[in-house]
């Protein structure tokens, strides 16, 4: 499905056979109000990084009655803490780590503290500040940045 097809997300949806989730594509907050107004998806699937941050995603999600909920479309520590922090929010992706290819990947090679998942879950470490991460100095180096 293309992701800017909002009235074929609502058709989709019209038909009732399974839930439909979408938004991950959308890259502002004015997409994912054009998707909650359609009525198109019964989950919003929205990444943090796209749609304005984590305060952004949350407000997104929270008191909406038009969709059943709102999922992290994106792992990634700041992802975990939004799904943790709203009620409606029952789960986030999770990426296994793997080789820098692009993209997220870089993620977990500069930095430490990034949950690994166990049985299915992730625990979050209420004992550390921020987002519980520190950047790993030694591999940040392996890594031309280009400005």
């Amino acid at each position: 499905m293309i992701p800017d097809d909002i009235r074929g997300y609502a058709e989709l949806k019209s038909y009732g056979r399974v839930p439909i989730a979408g938004g991950e594509h959308e890259f502002t907050s004015y997409g994912v109000r054009d998707m909650l107004e359609a009525r198109a998806v019964d989950i919003l699937q929205v990444d943090t990084n796209r749609v304005g941050g984590s305060a952004r995603q949350k407000n997104l999600g929270d008191g909406r009655s038009v969709f059943r909920s709102c999922d992290s479309a994106c792992g990634q520590m700041h992802n975990y803490h939004v799904v943790m922090a709203s009620l409606n929010s029952p789960m986030a992706e999770f990426f296994p780590p793997v080789d820098v290819e692009v993209g997220n990947e870089l993620f977990w090679y500069i930095f430490d503290g990034e949950p690994r998942a166990k049985d299915g879950f992730i625990d979050l470490d209420d004992h550390v500040p921020g987002f519980g991460l520190t950047i790993n100095e030694e591999r940040i180096k392996q890594f031309q940045i280009i400005e």
